[in-house]
C-alpha cells in the first residue's frame, strides 16, 4: 500500500472508530480504562511536555512496567489500575514504591514469586528482576550522581538527535555502555514511552501488523524493530497524531480478546481495514 496522508489518516480514524464503537465496548458502554486518552503512557507524555521532571522512583516505576507488560493482561491492568494516577497499584505495592533503600534489601526471587501471585510472571521474570536489583538500578543511580539526574543525561542524547534513536541505542545495544540488561529495543522503547518520550515500541504485534500478511507496509512477513519504529513514525506524521497514540490504535487493533487482526483468530469479516489486507484470501 502507498503510504500516503490520506489513506493513513483514514485507516487510522476507522480503526480508531472500530475500537471505541464496537470492539472496547463492554454491556453497551465503552471501557473508558482502554482508551488512549486514560492511559499510564498518555499521562507521562503529558507530564513531560508540561515540563514535570521525572524522579528515580518514575524511572524505575517505567522500568518495572516496561519488563511486567509482557505478563500482565489488558483485563489484569484495567482491574488493577488506579483511576487518578493510571499507575498499577499491586505492582507498586510489591515494589516498595520503588523506593530504592528498601528494594536493596530484596531478592530476584521474593520479586517473581510477588508478581507470580497477581498472575504477572513469564519465564523472563527472574532474569529481569535479576536485572533490575543487580545492573539497571545501579546504572540509574550512576547516571544521576554524574549527570545530576537520569533526565538531564537523555536531554543530551535527545538533543542531539531528536528521533530519539540514540537514546534508545544507548540504552539497548549490546556494544554500549548505558546497555540495560534484559532489555531489547522493544522494552527499551516501553520504559521511555513510561517517562512520557513520544515513541512507538516496535513489539513482534506492530511488526507482524505492518508486514506483508496484514497492513503490507513492506515486503517482509515480520519487519525488523527500527523499520517498524519508522514505519509508525512515518504514520504519526502522516496523520497529525502523536507516535505512541498512533502506536496504541494499531496495537489495540490486533490485541488478543479485543483487536480484530489477533494472531491465532483474525476476525477478518469485520475488520474495517481489510481493504488493505496484504492477505486479502482470507477475507
Amino acid at each position: 500500500m502507498e503510504m500516503n496522508k490520506e489513506n493513513i489518516s483514514h485507516f487510522l480514524e476507522q480503526m480508531d472508530w472500530h475500537l471505541r464503537t464496537e470492539l472496547l465496548q463492554k454491556d453497551g458502554k465503552v471501557q473508558e480504562a482502554k482508551l488512549w486518552e486514560n492511559t499510564y503512557i498518555k499521562r507521562q507524555i503529558d507530564r513531560r511536555n508540561r515540563g514535570e521532571a521525572f524522579t528515580m522512583q518514575d524511572h524505575i516505576r517505567a522500568m518495572v512496567y516496561a519488563m511486567v507488560s509482557a505478563g500482565f493482561s489488558w483485563d489484569r491492568i484495567v482491574e488493577d489500575t488506579d483511576p487518578d494516577t493510571k499507575c498499577l497499584v499491586s505492582v507498586d505495592r510489591i515494589f516498595y514504591g520503588y523506593d530504592v533503600g528498601k528494594l536493596s534489601g530484596s531478592t530476584p526471587e521474593q520479586l517473581k514469586d510477588a508478581l507470580k501471585e497477581i498472575h504477572c510472571a513469564t519465564q523472563s521474570t527472574l532474569k529481569q528482576m535479576t536485572a533490575l536489583l543487580f545492573v539497571n538500578i545501579p546504572k540509574l543511580l550512576e547516571l544521576e550522581k554524574q549527570y545530576g539526574s537520569i533526565d538531564a543525561y537523555y536531554r543530551g542524547l535527545t538533543e542531539a538527535d531528536s528521533t530519539l534513536k540514540t537514546l534508545i541505542t544507548a540504552l539497548s545495544d549490546a556494544e554500549s555502555k548505558d546497555k540495560m540488561a534484559e532489555m531489547g529495543i522493544a522494552l527499551v522503547c516501553e520504559y521511555l514511552r513510561n517517562i512520557g518520550y513520544d515513541l512507538p515500541k516496535p513489539d513482534r504485534h506492530i511488526r507482524r501488523f505492518l508486514g506483508s500478511g496484514c497492513l503490507a507496509l513492506s515486503d517482509k512477513q515480520e519487519i525488523p524493530e527500527m523499520e517498524a519504529f519508522d514505519l509508525v513514525v512515518k504514520m504519526a506524521e502522516l496523520s497529525g497524531k502523536p507516535a505512541a497514540e498512533t502506536d496504541y490504535i494499531l496495537w489495540s487493533y490486533c490485541a488478543s480478546g479485543y483487536g480484530v487482526c489477533t494472531v491465532k483468530s483474525p476476525r477478518c469479516s469485520i475488520c474495517v481495514v481489510k481493504e488493505h489486507c496484504g492477505a486479502g484470501e482470507r477475507v
